[in-house]
């Protein structure tokens, strides 16, 4: 079967020019043709520092401050709520020392 794709410029030039791969899924508008939709990638910014937690990651750049938590609903001995709480915590206490004198 063949299958006529529509890439976004960007998208093709980045794939032309670099020879790597470009993830993303395909959209069937008919049986033979469709969409290309490439996937969105968070991907930390140079220069960033980033602490790993038990259910996520908190990094610090130059611009922003994120705090990333996934917590099973199915995970045993575990409260979300909690988890949330002394995660959060933990990725505070992280953002004071790196503004605190660690970040040049």
């Amino acid at each position: 079967m063949n299958i006529t794709l529509q890439l976004s410029d960007a998208a093709y030039k980045r794939l032309i020019s670099g020879g790597s791969r470009i993830q993303g899924t395909i959209g069937l508008t008919s049986p033979t043709e469709g969409n290309f939709n490439e996937h969105n990638k968070s991907c930390s910014q140079p220069g960033s520092l980033y602490m790993k937690l038990p259910h996520g990651r908190a990094s610090v750049s130059k611009k922003n401050v994120r705090l990333s938590l996934v917590v099973n609903l199915d995970e045993a001995d575990i409260l979300p709520a909690q988890a949330i709480e002394e995660e959060s915590r933990q990725a505070s206490d992280f953002v004071d020392n790196v503004f605190g004198g660690a970040w040049e």
